[in-house]
Formats: C-alpha cells, structure tokens, sequence
C-alpha cells in the first residue's frame, strides 16, 4: 500500500510542476527570422501563451535576439503569475537580462530575469542594449492545455525576385504535411521530407502531427516578380528607397572592406553592404560585371544597396583586374554632400576631438567630421601629421545632417628616409610601442586575410594589422616594409607605413610547425602551426564562431576568424582533422577573459577532404565539379556530391556558393 501510495504522490507532484508552465526553448521553439534584418517582428505561441517582440531574430540555432530599443512581450488569455528568462550574459552587460526596462516588477540577477505580479499581457523594451535569450518559462495561474505548435517556414512568405527553397520546420517527433494548391491540409496530405522549390507565386500551408495532437495551419505566400534592371548607378537611385534591383553595367571598385564595397561608374558612387560582396574579396581596381543588384535601403541618412531580410544581394561574380583607384587629393572644404561617395585625401591633416569613433579632421582649409567606420583602421592618437585617405558619407540624427570622412588609411606624414632601421620582427619589438622604423631586411609573407598579413623571418612571427593595397601569397618576399608596434587584446601587431608595402617576389612558402596542444604557450602567438588528429565541437552561444578543438594532449579554443574558412550546417564532427593555423591571444581590457585562442585558415579531413572554400565534394581539390555538385543540389535535391555544400557559412546551400567557387576558380 505503501508502494502505492508513493507512486500517487510522485506523479502528482509531477503533473503539479508541470501544470502551470510553459517553456520556450530557444534550441527548439522556432520563429521565422534568421537573416540579419534589422526589422523584423517574431512571435511563438505554445500552448495558450505567445511571445512576440517587435524586431528579432529567433531562428538561430541557441538563441532568441531581441534586437535594442525591441520590445518583448508575453501574453496568455490564462492570468500570467511568473515570467523567467535566461539570458546568454550577466546582469546589464551586453545582451544580459539587466538591459530590459519597462516595468517594476521585473528584476535580474546574474543571466537570469524574472517577472512576478498578476497580468495577461507583460512588455519589457529592451533599452540598454540586444538581449540574447536562452530560454523563457512563463508560469499560468491554472492548467496548461497542450497544443501542438504550428509549423513555420524559412525563408518567410513575402515578395521575392528568385526562386526560393522553402524549408518547414515543426515540433520535434512531429510529421509535417503540406499543401500547395490553396486547401488546408490534413494527415492525408504531403509528408514534408525536403526543401519546396518555388519558382512562381505560390501559397503553402502545413500543419503538424504526433499522433495525438494536430497543430494549427500555417500558411505562407511567396509572390515571385521579375527584377527590374537599370543601366548604371544614377538609374539605381532613382528608383527610390524600397527598390530591388540590377545594375546591367559594370561598376569599379575603389575600396572594400569586410562586407562593405564601395563602387563607381560614370554617374556616380554607391555603397554595398552584404556578405554577398564582401565574401568575393575585392579590392581597389577591380571591375565587376554588369548583372548585380539588391535592396535600395537607406541607413542613418546613407542609401545603399543591401539586403532587406530574405532580399539578399545577388549576381556578383568574380571581377576582372583593373587600374587601382587613387583618391582625389582635397581640403577639408570638399567634406560636403556634393561630394557624397567620393574617395579622397585630405594631406597634412591633425586629428583631434577623439571621441569613440568620431573624430575631427584639421587641415589649412578648416575641418571636418570623421567617423571611423572600417575595421582595420585606428584612429591615431599622437598628435603627428597625416595624409588621410577615406570615402565622404553622410549621417543624418533628429533631421540633423552631418557629412563625414570615413577614413580607409591615415599615412603618417614622415620621412622615410629619416626612419630609425632595424634588421628584423626581433628588432622591431625591442622598441617602444608606436615607434616608426625601417627594415632593413625582407620578410616573408604567409597569409593574408582581409586586414590581416601574418609575416615571418628568422628571429619571429608578427601579424600586420590595416588594409594593405597589395595582396600576398605564401612565400612572397618583401622588401623595404616600415612601421611600428603596439599591443592589442594581449597581443602584438605591426601598423604599417602602407605606401612601403610593395609587390613581393615569389620565395619559399612557409610550412607550419606540427605540435601537440598541451605544447602551446603564449609564446607562440602569431606562430604558424599544425595540430594533427583533432576532434572539432562548437561551443554553443557562440554564433558559429567558437569551437572546442581536441587532440589526445589537450583542448584549445579554435575561433573562425577567416572569412575563407567556414564550418557549414553538413560539417561532420564525427570526423578527425588536422587543422593548420594561427595561435592568438585574446584578453579583454578589464582582465575578464585571458585565454589562447587557434584562428584555423585550414582544416582538413584526416583521409583527404578540405574544409576550406571551394571543395564541396571532398576530393581536396577545387574543380568544376564542385559547381555541378551544387547545381544538382539547388536543382535536384541531390545532396549525395555534397560534403561541405555551405561555403559562404550563412547557414544554406544557396546560388552565392555557387559565385563564391567562380571566384576561386578564376583566381580571384
């Protein structure tokens, strides 16, 4: 009897704390947005209770985002008694639960927020910066009656200018059927197996299905139009906000710089921003060819072309070679917006008014605002003269407009004749920090990746931190380089005197040093190595970023830091690699985190396969046969050449793998 009894009770307290909470895991409960859209709306309802915020990304793969100035709120026609939300960081530091405001009976302590009252309905803004949300239980005054969430789609219905594959997502254990003719549909309707290809305006409707509980229907509309196509830049504008199109034209590049790539054409200049273009590693000179096009946006007074959530950028292949750009030599008098888009050099300029990012550039004309926009560049701090080299943009806050230099390179007004030498990196570091000199010797580059060069000679290895007009390979000598020191995030790096960066002559490339983890030590940053039979599993919270790489010695924090190397949705970590890269060192300024990190430029399968970009079917090599292998997935649904099928690392198998293997392909 006794057995009986505690058995009873057993299962009421289980039904009791069950009752009256529902949870919103975020690694399972999904909203519709993954894409870096800067206003999109989320909602998720489980079983009588909705979250929803204004403007989100709740499709990734361990979080919710609720983008800052958001607000989130949770509602349910039951009396809501209790609110929990986790958060991915502390208190009211970046993206914890401290920056959400709004109402007095919600605290925080630690990742954890809490709201306690009696309400149907709690809004909480979150002003103080993003929150990334882990989890969100919401506790009912009474029982919670099960319901099966509906399925929801990606990319979300709206208006689209190509063909969409449109995946379906639903509660775990749950068969997914679908409909695309207009009716509900119902356990006699298509089983969802695989991506649905949509090439016409189309409506899609799904429910989901345990066995015991039927969602809901869900229902998308994808619209599908033609794409306007323009002749040239002044076309585009005149478009207007809100427009997705082409420019039939080529356009030439000036500068370029992570995902921003700044272009010109006989009407005018344009900035576009997306990893669409920046993935292609342009640089100054380069022509693209006519074709390309996206979303006419305007950001904080500045129209671009970019991409409106699922409205990506599209069409840019590889550029063919051009004359470099050089900038128009002005004063600070031409900082205006009859100049928009220009790219220019104020010389003998003074920095001063540092704040942030915002600057003040001083010449003889007078001055003018600066804002530091580009990674890569610092602003200098030492009071010396320079030629200061940028793009003029424009700002606009409150209907105030404010046009800016936004700086590509600040080029020290020195003598390099006059320049201390030294012979080599060892040379270099026994000086004082921000100390200009020459070498006397040559160096040899290993590797270049945007705004980094790691560089080596006898006595060491340094990485070269700021955007360098010349691209190097493996082996290339070179002669004559000047610059100085100083530390960064724990680390040393080189700023230099990009005018004596030159063309480099062939050499030797250099091979990385084999090594054992538990080898590693600090004094190893910037060192070129190889670690052999590894293990790689991704540290969740961490964006597709960080990843625990694992030999038989020990463990390392591995960091993709190289837009050339992703790790793509197909990745196998039941697999064994040697990954070949570079030690780093990151120490945050308040002494927080102090940990080596291994920045991989390649990884490799033990047994032959590159997980590098380009080589989809895992043969090692970079062919035509990568490209087919993506035709026939896109087109076929036939994933059985794919092995690594997501190279640009946005999480799909899309036409931009496609454009970023003609650009390796053709060398670029």
């Amino acid at each position: 009897m006794k057995k009986v009894l505690s058995l009873l009770m057993v299962c009421l307290c289980a039904v009791s704390a069950w009752a009256g909470d529902v949870t919103f895991d975020a690694t399972v409960d999904k909203g519709q947005w993954g894409s870096n859209d800067d206003a999109a709306a989320e909602s998720i309802t489980k079983d009588g209770v909705t979250i929803s915020c204004t403007q989100g990304r709740w499709n990734l793969t361990d979080q919710y985002r609720v983008f800052k100035n958001a607000t989130f709120t949770v509602a349910s026609e039951s009396t809501i008694t209790k609110v929990v939300i986790n958060c991915t960081a502390n208190d009211n530091a970046q993206y914890g639960p401290g920056n959400f405001t709004g109402d007095d009976n919600y605290t925080y302590s630690g990742k954890i927020g809490e709201w306690n009252g009696s309400a149907n309905e709690i809004n909480l803004v979150a002003s103080g910066s993003q929150v990334r949300i882990t989890s969100v239980v919401v506790t009912i005054d009474g029982d919670v009656t099960p319901t099966l969430a509906a399925p929801t789609f990606s990319p979300a219905g709206g208006t689209y200018y190509t063909a969409q594959n449109v995946e379906i997502s639903g509660p775990a254990g749950a068969t997914i059927y679908y409909t695309t003719n207009g009716s509900d549909p119902t356990t006699a309707s298509t089983v969802y197996s695989a991506p649905i290809a949509v090439n016409q305006t189309t409506t899609i409707k799904a429910i989901a299905d345990n066995g015991e509980l039927t969602s809901a229907v869900a229902s998308a509309t994808y619209t599908i139009e033609s794409v306007t196509t323009v002749a040239n830049i002044a076309a585009y504008y005149a478009l207007g906000v809100g427009s997705y199109a082409a420019i039939a034209n080529p356009v030439t590049v000036f500068y370029a710089n992570g995902n921003y790539v700044w272009v010109k054409d006989e009407t005018g200049y344009l900035l576009i921003f997306g990893r669409n273009a920046g993935n292609m590693n342009y640089k100054n000179g380069d022509i693209i060819p006519g074709g390309f096009g996206g979303y006419l946006k305007e950001y904080n007074g500045l129209q671009e072309m970019s991409y409106n959530g699922s409205q990506d950028l599209f069409g840019f292949q590889a550029a063919t070679a051009g004359d470099p750009v050089n900038p128009e030599v002005v004063t600070t008098a031409a900082v205006t917006q009859n100049n928009f888009g220009h790219y220019v050099t104020v010389e003998n300029a003074t920095i001063t008014d540092i704040s942030g990012k915002n600057f003040t550039v001083n010449d003889a004309a007078g001055t003018a605002a600066g804002f530091n926009q580009y990674t890569g560049v610092s602003i200098p701090t030492d009071g010396a003269t320079y030629n200061i080299t940028g793009v003029i943009s424009i700002y606009v806050k409150d209907g105030v407009t404010t046009m800016q230099l936004q700086p590509t390179a600040f080029e020290k007004v020195v003598n390099l004749d006059d320049l201390p030498k030294v012979d080599n990196i060892a040379g270099l570091l026994a000086t004082a920090a921000e100390t200009d000199v020459m070498f006397n010797n040559p160096v040899t580059a290993i590797y270049q990746s945007g705004n980094q060069l790691y560089i080596n000679d006898a006595t060491g290895f340094m990485l070269v931190y700021g955007h360098l007009d010349t691209q190097y390979t493996n082996g290339d000598q070179i002669s004559g380089i000047a610059g100085n020191w100083k530390l960064y995030n724990g680390m040393t790096e080189m700023i230099p005197i990009v005018s004596t960066f030159t063309e480099g002559t062939a050499g030797t490339p250099v091979q990385p040093s084999v090594i054992a983890i538990e080898e590693i030590d600090q004094s190893m940053i910037h060192n070129y190595l190889r670690i052999e039979n590894c293990t790689i599993d991704s540290i969740a919270g961490s964006n597709g970023r960080n990843y625990t790489l694992t030999d038989e010695t020990g463990d390392l924090i591995m960091r993709l830091n190289f837009n050339e190397v992703t790790i793509g949705a197909d990745f196998d970590y039941s697999a064994t690699y040697n990954v070949e890269g570079f030690l780093a060192y990151y120490a945050k300024s308040d002494g927080s985190v102090q940990q080596l990190q291994f920045y991989p430029n390649l990884i490799q399968k033990v047994g032959g396969t590159v997980v590098v970009v380009g080589d989809v079917d895992g043969d090692g090599v970079v062919t035509a046969g990568d490209i087919t292998a993506l035709y026939n997935f896109l087109l076929n649904n036939d994933s059985t050449a794919i092995v690594n099928g997501d190279q640009d690392g946005d999480g799909a198998i899309t036409a931009g793998d496609i454009t970023l293997i003609y650009n390796i392909l053709l060398g670029n």
